[in-house]
């Protein structure tokens, strides 16, 4: 390890080895900011393991996002592995930007980076409980052993906080309704006649309905009460170039109220891209998926089924109701909770940690940085409605590699000194 005035277990810690983490760390390596023996990742399901999980339970076939967004820092490094593979026909076209890649495309490229970095050599099969700045360190408990390292990165996602619609909330203890982004559910497992009913109206919604539906056996009612909005990408593209734009946001003060409006509003949820309603379209047209625009007024459990009954009176009864009925807030999840108990770490608008803008290090009550850097959709108050995608983990990366930068340079000439 890199000599140091304070013995720690590592000298950068990354939580979360999703698409967030695992670009981290390839950038920390690349920059030669660490060693591999001074960095660790802490994830409990594997590297990318737990985006793949999900892409696999909604549907998922290509990403919405061009080829450009990768985990690697080389923007065309997807493409080039692509072209290296004879895989070309897995870039799919689009009409803005550089061509989309296949799941299994864009999977295939992010293992053989993890494995050209070795990154699985250096990830901790655990789970973080609890991470505390000491002011020199940051101490980080896990399900295994308790870390101290000199740098600690954040790069988690929502965890388990998503929505559930509040007919249901009287069902969850039974489980006879389950949402498409918890870790148990299985499509795989769903009956090959079974009847299916999926309530939502965005992408996952449409996506995980058009795949069930494959099965001519199925019956699948989808419950979507909105009118559809079909967009190419998830905001507008300004907000990719993280400039210019973003200074709405840093126009008002961090983790504030506004900022969290903004970024609510100017990103599109609950939208679809149009390759996407394309494919429902079709679904529709041949009889594969039953469209109800009436919500669900009472859903009832009878005998391993579920009985659901929709505000204009209308009655089904399913052998699977699934909601795909988005996220929570991305400062609920159990570690934020815990963060956010911190009394050295200052908090805003619903728990939302305030960050600095230009390294999105979290703030410490005294107006100081702490040793903790924030990545993913917990950022988004810093890099707007993109932060939780691969092009919000890009620009994480660097701003958290310039100023771990100066910061490791800074440290090396006092233990010189």
């Amino acid at each position: 390890m890199r000599e140091t005035d304070t013995d720690t277990d590592s000298l950068v810690t990354i939580v979360g080895g999703g698409v967030h983490g695992v670009h981290l760390a390839v950038r920390l390596l690349q920059a030669d900011l660490v060693e591999p023996c001074e960095l660790c990742i802490v994830d409990p399901s594997g590297l990318l393991e737990s985006f793949r999980r999900t892409c696999r339970q909604c549907g998922m076939a290509e990403f919405r996002s061009p080829f450009v967004h990768n985990v690697a820092p080389d923007s065309f490094s997807l493409r080039d592995f692509a072209r290296e593979h004879g895989r070309q026909d897995e870039l799919c076209p689009t009409t803005v930007g550089a061509e989309r890649p296949t799941v299994s495309l864009f999977f295939d490229h992010a293992e053989w980076i993890c494995d050209r970095y070795d990154l699985e050599s250096i990830r901790m099969d655990a789970r973080v409980t609890t991470i505390t700045d000491t002011g020199r360190n940051v101490e980080v408990d896990t399900t295994r052993d308790c870390i101290t390292t000199r740098w600690c990165l954040l790069a988690v996602g929502h965890g388990r906080s998503f929505t559930y619609p509040e007919w249901a909330t009287n069902l969850l203890s039974s489980n006879p309704v389950t949402h498409v982004w918890d870790p148990t559910f299985d499509p795989d497992a769903i009956g090959e006649t079974a009847s299916v009913g999926i309530v939502g109206g965005g992408i996952t919604a449409t996506q995980l309905a058009t795949t069930v539906a494959q099965l001519p056996g199925r019956d699948v009612v989808l419950f979507a009460r909105s009118p559809f909005r079909v967009e190419t990408l998830e905001a507008n593209t300004d907000w990719m170039h993280f400039s210019g734009v973003t200074e709405k946001l840093h126009a008002h003060p961090p983790a504030s109220r506004a900022r969290e409006e903004l970024v609510t509003e100017v990103r599109y949820d609950g939208t679809i891209p149009p390759y996407v309603f394309r494919r429902l379209q079709r679904a529709l047209e041949q009889g594969r998926i039953e469209l109800e625009r009436s919500e669900i007024a009472v859903a009832t459990e009878a005998g391993g089924t579920v009985v659901t009954t929709c505000q204009d009176g209308s009655a089904y009864c399913f052998d699977d109701l699934i909601c795909a009925t988005g996220f929570g807030s991305p400062y609920d999840g159990e570690l934020f909770r815990h963060l956010r108990q911190q009394s050295t770490l200052q908090t805003g608008y619903r728990g939302a940690p305030v960050l600095d803008d230009d390294t999105l290090r979290w703030m410490r009550q005294n107006g100081t940085p702490s040793r903790i850097a924030v990545s993913g959709v917990a950022a988004q108050q810093v890099l707007g409605p993109f932060a939780r995608n691969v092009i919000g983990a890009k620009r994480a990366g660097t701003l958290i590699t310039g100023f771990l930068e100066s910061e490791l340079d800074a440290e090396k000439q006092e233990v010189e000194l």
